[in-house]
């Protein structure tokens, strides 16, 4: 009885237990299932044990603990299954959390450690965020950065339009990248910066910024550097240029560009051989020595373009890996060191020319004046001879003979002495056109008949100082030359005569040995149409002997040198082998004779008494011979102080101061 009544009590807590297992237990499905199975599992070991398995109510209780245990197994799974989904949210959410924190860090650090100013404001433009950048650019502390208006903290008045604008467009959903703008630091001090602008979710923006401030320095520095570079080069006589591998012009620039008409990088994109063909006089040669230097070789050589002479010199450019990349070329303008050099040079020829003329003078002089003794001792002896010998003597002819040939040989040393200067030039006023008019006559009948002779005067010409018959002498030889060079062909002939003003640059192309000065001159032309004379030929007509004739003396042209030296005038010559050939002489004009150069006045009439001073014995024998023919009576004197001596002893004599007895 005992047993069956406690079975039955247990019958009615069983349930219950299930239910307590599966709702508060913490258990998975299959330990629930475990412990359903252990409850009922006592359930029946306790009803056998009281020997009521049949009992009607034992199956009803037992479907009952089956019921039980399976809501207890289903609920256990529910709630499992929740508990399961709840940690995996909790997971997540703790997950998400982690990696917020992370990407937070990682934020952080990575706009601390950046090499740029970051800056994150609000919508209303204070500043939220001011990295560890800015704070060493700028110099303000998050502290005292933070919370602050940007504009006005951080940006100058001149850039707060262009800032702001920025900051508008990147709140309204536009990125504004690559703007430059100026920040203020804290010591007052202004650097540039390259921005860039973008929106933020929150509505704000982020300012990221490169300080540029040292890369400007640099760059401003680098083109004030360039600038006094193009001074420099603007302001040389020079064309510096470059050229890439193909040889394409990239660089033009230099002083030297407007002597050749160009502006700096008016040929940039030209082939260098384009260039030389428009201004280089051998542009073949030029082109030659540009491939030598695109093929890697230093090249320097000298060229002309017009009229400028220049020295180029190319310089191949290498890259990284060796290999000809370009070539930097300067040209310097030589033209006038080249023309100061010629100069020079000309002005040693003339130097050594007027030595050489002088040494020729000093040789002929001498020569001339110990000839001429020699003739008049000659000559005044054959007269004396003559003058003592009746007109029918057999020896007068001989004596005439003699008579010529020393008056011929007189001849050849006033041309001698007319070279060295040392004639004497009797100045006055001289009609060239008369002078030009009388020679033109005489010499009708000295040149070849095949030969035609004209004139063109200039009627309105002014007079010259001069000796007429030194002109005369001039005209004819100049005449008799150009008669030779057209030899028996025949030919024409023409003197012209012209008022000419003559400036320094005339005066240079004159030959060495002329003696002008700028001012009027008179130029007297002689043009023949024979073959005309080299250079070298040219060079050597004046020099004394020298003849391109087999029967010519040398002294004709030589003659015409002395005697323009002796009017202080100038001598040009121009000719070309096969061309004609003309000879201009330049004579200044009356206005520029200097009062000691006037005629000197006629002589008094002399005295019968004549003092004779020479050093030759026999010019003085000879001489005072034919005087006192002449009924004079002759004081003869070896020199200067001996004839002064007589002058004084006949003046003492004769009780006179001097000069009646001159």
């Amino acid at each position: 009885m005992d047993v069956a009544i406690r079975a039955r009590s247990a019958c009615c807590r069983r349930p219950r237990a299930v239910l307590g297992v599966a709702l508060l237990m913490p258990w998975t499905p299959a330990w629930s299932a475990l412990a359903c199975l252990v409850i009922v599992g006592e359930y029946v070991a306790a009803t056998a044990a009281a020997g009521t398995l049949g009992d009607p109510h034992f199956g009803d209780n037992l479907l009952v603990f089956i019921a039980a245990s399976g809501l207890a197994i289903v609920t256990t799974a529910v709630r499992e299954r929740w508990r399961r989904r709840e940690f995996g949210r909790r997971w997540m959410l703790a997950a998400a959390h982690r990696d917020a924190r992370a990407g937070a860090e990682r934020y952080r650090s990575l706009v601390e450690t950046a090499g740029s100013v970051i800056i994150v404001l609000s919508r209303d433009g204070r500043i939220i965020e001011f990295n560890r950048e800015a704070v060493r650019v700028l110099g303000w502390p998050p502290g005292e950065a933070i919370g602050q208006d940007y504009l006005r903290l951080c940006v100058p008045a001149s850039c707060r339009g262009a800032v702001g604008a920025g900051i508008a467009r990147a709140l309204g959903g536009e990125a504004v990248h690559g703007f430059e703008a100026r920040m203020v630091t804290r010591s007052g001090g202004e650097r540039v910066f390259v921005c860039n602008v973008s929106g933020l979710a929150d509505g704000g923006v982020v300012l990221c910024g490169q300080d540029i401030t040292e890369r400007k320095r640099v760059e401003e520095a680098l083109r004030a550097s360039e600038a006094r570079l193009r001074t420099v080069i603007a302001d040389t006589p020079v064309v510096l240029f470059t050229l890439d591998h193909a040889g394409i012009c990239t660089l033009s620039e230099g002083r030297g560009l407007a002597r050749l008409g160009l502006k700096p990088g008016e040929v940039v994109g030209l082939h260098f051989s384009e260039t030389l063909a428009a201004f280089v006089s051998d542009p073949e040669r030029a082109e030659g020595y540009f491939t030598r230097a695109l093929a890697g070789e230093p090249v320097t050589w000298i060229g002309s373009a017009g009229e400028m002479t220049f020295e180029c010199r190319l310089t191949p450019v290498h890259d990284v890996d060796g290999r000809v990349s370009g070539v930097i070329g300067v040209a310097i303008d030589l033209t006038e060191r080249e023309r100061a050099e010629n100069a020079r040079l000309a002005l040693e020829r003339k130097l050594l020319e007027a030595r050489r003329l002088e040494s020729l003078g000093v040789l002929a002089g001498g020569v001339a004046h110990d000839f001429n003794n020699l003739l008049v001792n000659v000559l005044g002896n054959a007269s004396l001879a003559a003058s003592e010998l009746p007109e029918d003597s057999p020896a007068r002819p001989s004596l005439r003979r003699i008579e010529a040939a020393a008056r011929r040989g007189s001849e050849l040393t006033r041309q001698m002495l007319a070279y060295a200067g040392k004639e004497h030039v009797s100045l006055e006023p001289v009609d060239v056109n008369a002078a030009v008019e009388e020679t033109m006559d005489l010499l009708q009948v000295s040149i070849p008949a095949r030969v035609v002779m004209r004139h063109e005067l200039d009627r309105d010409l002014p007079e010259v100082a001069g000796d007429p018959s030194q002109i005369r002498q001039v005209l004819m030889n100049l005449v008799i030359n150009a008669a030779e060079a057209i030899g028996d062909a025949g030919g024409r002939i023409t003197v012209r005569t012209a008022a000419v003003h003559l400036d320094e640059a005339e005066l240079r192309q004159m030959h060495r040995g002329s003696e002008a000065s700028p001012g009027r001159h008179v130029c007297l032309e002689v043009t023949d149409s024979g073959g005309g004379m080299d250079a070298a030929t040219v060079g050597k007509i004046f020099d004394p002997f020298f003849s391109t004739k087999f029967a010519g003396r040398g002294l004709g042209l030589a003659t015409v040198l002395g005697v323009v030296r002796g009017h202080r005038g100038g001598l040009a010559v121009q000719s070309e082998p096969g061309r004609r050939t003309t000879f201009r002489v330049f004579l200044p004009c009356v206005e520029r004779v200097a009062a000691g150069m006037e005629p000197a006045p006629p002589a008094e009439p002399s005295t019968r008494t004549v003092l004779l001073v020479d050093d030759e014995e026999d010019v003085r024998a000879v001489t005072a011979h034919m005087l006192e023919r002449l009924g004079c009576s002759v004081l003869v004197a070896a020199d200067g102080p001996e004839g002064v001596e007589l002058f004084r002893a006949r003046a003492a004599r004769s009780g006179s101061s001097g000069p009646m007895l001159a």
